[in-house]
């Protein structure tokens, strides 16, 4: 009988998504035996995620525990919570029973080999190029919208041209106001055609 006592361990893996947000993947094994008299259809779990000093709760979710979800024998959950610098050495993440007294799994998660991203990524530097003449289009009727405007590319429109309008990557573009982006987004949308 002391075996169906719900007794979990847990695992975790940290995935700092910017300097402010990190992503955890935990993983919930359990460690007793199912008994369907016991435990009925699903167990209630509580998992929290607190700072060191127990003053805060960062992440809180109820998890229910099925006998399949058991069956299955490991479990992930994956949550993102705050972070703040300076970095605090550790967090805790509990995992309390809602039904049985005592059944608690409990984890240290360690910050000091964290590694957080770059404060402020670098940006793609502008290469120097020779402009590109609209009859990089290979096509006339696209070619006759901008011949009254101009007739070769900007520099930002010529770095950006190939991934543009011959791949269908995803491309963020930011440059200041004036610069070509609408130019940019038409070429996009003539790839799609």
């Amino acid at each position: 009988a002391i075996k169906t006592i719900p007794q979990l361990e847990l695992g975790v893996k940290l995935h700092p998504i910017t300097r402010s947000v990190l992503q955890i993947s935990l993983t919930i094994v359990p460690l007793f035996r199912w008994d369907s008299r016991v435990h009925r259809g699903t167990l209630k779990w509580w998992i929290w995620v607190e700072d060191q000093s127990n003053e805060h709760i960062y992440h809180s979710e109820v998890w229910m525990m099925t006998r399949k979800v058991y069956e299955e024998g490991s479990h992930s959950v994956s949550f993102t919570i705050p972070i703040f610098e300076p970095l605090p050495p550790q967090y805790y993440v509990r995992v309390i029973s809602d039904e049985w007294i005592g059944s608690e799994a409990f984890l240290e998660m360690s910050f000091r080999n964290l590694i957080l991203p770059e404060r402020h990524p670098s940006h793609t530097k502008l290469l120097n190029l020779d402009p590109l003449p609209l009859q990089a289009l290979q096509n006339p009727s696209y070619e006759s919208l901008y011949t009254q405007k101009f007739t070769h590319f900007n520099a930002i429109q010529t770095q950006v041209f190939h991934t543009l309008y011959h791949t269908d990557k995803n491309v963020l573009l930011g440059a200041p106001t004036g610069s070509g982006k609408t130019i940019c987004s038409e070429l996009a949308i003539f790839q799609a055609f």
